[in-house]
């Protein structure tokens, strides 16, 4: 039988290296700044991966990622930035594909909102959802009483 690949033994592989000691983990503050400047003075991605110790492509992505959100968020012009970052226009293209499939999967995954969109969720406070729950347990137990009470009445009535 194939073992499935697994996303966190393949981090922790790359973990191993020192080359990708921080593949998978998340960017810090000013590391994605690192990374732009270092692309506008032309350095490769393996040249920035190295030096924030991930992989190239996580740095193609992160490129994209930045690109995609300022084109999208900001109103960037994205011919501007591919000049800029010099990236390959076909490559982001096939980027912005892959993740909209990937969106649109995920989103036909999620649970429709029971509720209407203009209308907010009731919020009901832990307290009072306790006190809604002994209440109801409570009224359980007084409907089975009155049911067996129901029931003996009956039985004495068949007896006379």
């Amino acid at each position: 039988m194939a073992r499935r690949y697994s996303k966190k033994s393949h981090f922790d592989e790359l973990r191993k290296n020192e080359q990708t000691s921080r593949a998978g983990f998340g960017w810090e503050e000013g590391e994605e700044e690192r990374l732009l400047a270092m692309r506008t003075e032309k350095s490769s991605y393996e040249d920035i991966a190295a030096e924030l110790k991930r992989t190239s492509r996580s740095i193609q992505t992160r490129i994209y990622q930045y690109i995609c959100r300022l084109v999208e968020h900001e109103n960037a012009d994205e011919a501007e930035l591919i000049a800029k970052y010099d990236v390959n226009p076909d490559d982001l293209k096939d980027f912005k594909v892959k993740r909209d499939e990937y969106f649109t999967k995920v989103s036909a995954r999620k649970r429709p909102n029971r509720y209407n969109k203009d209308e907010s969720k009731p919020y009901i406070q832990p307290e009072s959802r306790n006190i809604n729950n002994d209440i109801r347990n409570e009224l359980n137990v007084l409907r089975q009483e009155v049911r067996d009470l129901r029931k003996e009445v009956r039985d004495i009535r068949d007896r006379i």
